[in-house]
């Protein structure tokens, strides 16, 4: 036999005994190597994260908005996969005897199906706005709260996607309810402001698990 045939058989009985010896093959079975696999990390999961969300007709563009009772105003982000929003509170100018009102109506256009009311005018709106004493006459009025104690809206399937609100506030009758000739400016003694609490939810990672690096 010469030396090279020598040594080809002995290369080759060396690799096989390494071969049986480490079982490369059990390295790359399933059952083995899913242990060490990312796939057998945890599930991605969301977490709530709380947001708080100031709107005010002072940020309207007053070009395509002139009017503090109907105008779109758009978020400086988005907010995505949300669980519910809740409006918390809102500052309404106490002007044109709003005090008087029974109550007014807050529309938003992107928010739909709210409410259940043999009113149809409360069935379309976001929530029933019961005015409190104004501050000081001709000043300001918030809600009571006690009425929205239980008024949060909760999707089944969370939304998308929230950018913007089309905001439209409306008498006990279903109209624009007319805040006074100068609404189509920009005097704070004219706006109204909305705060709403919303709640999404977020991709977070749980710590990797130790395993192996090959």
């Amino acid at each position: 036999m010469s030396s090279n045939r020598l040594r080809n058989n002995q290369v080759s009985e060396y690799n096989d005994r390494i071969y049986e010896k480490n079982d490369f093959e059990k390295v790359y079975s399933s059952n083995f190597n899913q242990k060490f696999s990312i796939s057998g990390e945890p599930n991605i999961e969301y977490e709530k994260k709380v947001h708080y969300l100031t709107i005010s007709s002072k940020n309207r563009d007053i070009s395509f908005n002139p009017l503090v009772n109907n105008y779109i105003v758009h978020f400086p982000t988005e907010f995505k996969n949300i669980y519910s929003i809740e409006l918390i509170q809102a500052i309404i100018p106490a002007k044109n005897n709003v005090e008087i009102e029974p109550y007014l109506l807050l529309d938003i256009e992107e928010i739909q199906d709210v409410m259940i009311s043999s009113d149809s005018n409360i069935s379309k709106s976001f929530a029933i706005l019961l005015l409190a004493p104004p501050t000081t006459s001709g000043g300001f009025i918030q809600i009571d709260n006690r009425i929205h104690e239980n008024t949060v809206l909760n999707f089944t399937t969370p939304k998308a996607s929230l950018s913007k609100m089309s905001i439209t506030i409306k008498d006990s009758d279903g109209n624009l309810f007319d805040f006074g000739v100068n609404s189509n400016t920009l005097n704070k003694n004219m706006q109204n402001t909305f705060i709403f609490k919303i709640i999404t939810g977020e991709k977070k990672r749980a710590q990797l698990n130790q395993r192996n690096v090959y």
